[in-house]
């Protein structure tokens, strides 16, 4: 185990894709030790529906987290979306500062992954089209992140799936065809929020295609855990942020 850095991963109990899209990307001498957030899977229909399951989700966190403790990683991964989980803002803070209190290391969120990856990219604020799998008050949180970090935020498109073990399930067909409607001349780059949607494929493919970035959520948030422990090299996936 000399020399090997360890990575705490922790996503929701119906989260198939985190753990499959993070593994993909893992460099030799990482260790990537997964958690789940126990709650049970239910219908979402409403904003309301949302907001229950945000709730039921975040005790579970933090009992996540203690069973990684023990291993003593050198870092931890929040495989879900701060906003959409816990309120965003202060908040957020707050959660994340417990969640490395109780995993004992710095982690890396979802978040502030995404932002650092488009100042990686631009340098500046950039204008963008958002891809989310949530009902809109996901949506809304998804646009209040870009847009308090200054970024021009031009469409959010939200798939609305009917609830979190169905967001791995979208097909995509459909996931393609939002991202069409989604991109334009004045879009710099699209983004997507949701780590249960299956997209990282999706987002080499569009980039290629689109000749812009396009920005998987996972792929990001473990591209900066990696920065994080000073892990440089280029990761696979011929996307331009995988080589910053």
């Amino acid at each position: 185990m000399t020399g090997t850095v360890l990575m705490g991963v922790v996503a929701p109990a119906t989260n198939i894709t985190v753990q499959p899209e993070m593994e993909a990307l893992r460099p030799p001498g990482v260790i990537n030790a997964h958690a789940r957030i126990p709650h049970r899977d239910q219908a979402v229909r409403s904003d309301g529906d949302a907001l229950a399951v945000r709730a039921a989700m975040i005790a579970g966190l933090m009992d996540a987290l203690d069973t990684l403790a023990p291993a003593r990683p050198r870092h931890g991964v929040i495989g879900v979306m701060v906003e959409n989980f816990a309120g965003g803002g202060e908040a957020g803070a707050a959660l994340l500062r417990e969640a490395e209190a109780r995993i004992g290391c710095p982690v890396t969120d979802v978040s502030s992954s995404l932002l650092a990856a488009l100042d990686a990219l631009f340098g500046r604020r950039a204008r963008i089209a958002v891809l989310t799998p949530f009902m809109p008050v996901g949506d809304a949180a998804a646009r209040r992140l870009f847009e308090e970090a200054g970024h021009e935020v031009l469409q959010v498109t939200g798939l609305r799936a009917p609830g979190p073990a169905a967001i791995a399930r979208l097909a995509d067909a459909t996931i393609r065809d939002a991202l069409r409607a989604l991109d334009g001349p004045e879009v710099e780059a699209i983004v997507q929020v949701g780590t249960n949607l299956p997209f990282a494929t999706l987002a080499v493919e569009a980039e290629a295609a689109l000749g812009k970035p396009v920005l998987a959520c996972n792929p990001v948030t473990y591209w900066r855990a990696l920065r994080r422990v000073g892990i440089t090299a280029p990761l696979p996936g011929d996307q331009r942020l995988h080589r910053l």
